[in-house]
């Protein structure tokens, strides 16, 4: 028997998606040749895999096993290749942060872990989440800080979900209210965040109700739009954990956009030691906290349990 690790990577990305597709982007090998590849490790074996039903894909009674004992398999060999690494010097763990995250927020964990994980460096890579998830799936990150979103073939922990609002100066009149309508936006002076993940969908609902902001400035700069509304420029659209000293952060009761914050990683990568001692520094960060008075938020970030 020559059962190859590359076959129980590309069997347990198969067994873990669902779907042979999926598993081929994981394994950024074609479908064909991961489709190849699972055959031969039937045939090699004696024992059916998998069930193939429509474009469903399922574990027989073997492939159960072959699930359980191939992720220990790959979990050894990740902790192997970490232990190894180390013996020629100080690791280093790759970190992608969504890039409409709060640097106040990213600074502090980094900062976190380097307290408590001198031995360890980081490199931290900003991007969207779709070049986020690309990075991790071509094994360019061990972890990411990201937006998440359903189906994707990574192990995912969620961290907190926030809404999206609107901030205003703090001697603005939306600053006095305890929440606005999306239609008081119209006539606004207006920041557009032209890197907003929901930037697309926003544009379209306000056109679909005919609001008409009076924009002033654009500006993929998160840090930036809020600065300017801090200088009394304008409002924007943010998701609530931005803050800032002069802005204040009004709940719109009829804009039901969200986001879920989180961590991805490939499956196995959380049995290596530094990067599960990264997962629980940013476990651990109080995310719905002023950094700056350690008190809670008054708008409500619902923190994952």
């Amino acid at each position: 028997m020559a059962m190859e690790l590359y076959q129980i990577r590309q069997f347990v990305a198969v067994a873990e998606t669902g779907s042979f597709t999926k598993a081929a982007v994981r394994a950024t090998v074609s479908q064909p040749a991961i489709s190849a590849s699972i055959g031969k490790l039937e045939e090699e074996l004696g024992q059916q895999l998998l069930h193939r039903r429509q474009g469903q894909v399922t574990l027989t009674s073997a492939g159960e096993k072959l699930l359980r004992f191939g992720r220990e398999v790959l979990s050894a060999c990740a902790h192997i290749k970490s232990e190894l690494k180390n013996l020629g010097g100080t690791e280093t763990i790759r970190v992608g942060a969504l890039r409409t995250l709060p640097t106040v927020h990213v600074a502090a964990v980094m900062a976190a872990f380097g307290r408590s994980s001198g031995d360890v460096g980081v490199e931290l890579i900003e991007g969207t989440r779709e070049e986020l998830q690309q990075r991790l799936s071509q094994k360019k990150l061990h972890l990411t800080l990201t937006s998440l979103a359903a189906g994707e073939p990574t192990e995912t922990l969620p961290l907190f979900v926030e809404p999206y609002v609107c901030m205003a100066p703090a001697d603005h009149p939306f600053a006095k209210d305890r929440s606005i309508r999306l239609a008081d936006l119209h006539g606004e002076r207006f920041i557009l965040r032209t890197g907003c993940e929901t930037f697309r969908a926003t544009t379209d609902l306000l056109v679909a109700r005919a609001i008409k902001t009076k924009v002033v400035y654009r500006t993929d700069q998160d840090d930036r739009a809020l600065a300017l509304v801090a200088a009394g420029l304008g409002v924007a659209l943010m998701p609530a954990l931005f803050h800032m000293p002069g802005v204040v952060g009004v709940p719109i009761r009829d804009f039901e956009a969200k986001r879920t914050i989180g961590l991805q990683w490939m499956p196995g990568s959380d049995a290596i030691d530094h990067i599960s001692r990264m997962i629980t520094t940013i476990r651990s960060h109080a995310w719905s906290c002023d950094l700056n008075t350690g008190e809670k938020r008054r708008l409500a970030i619902k923190v994952a349990k």
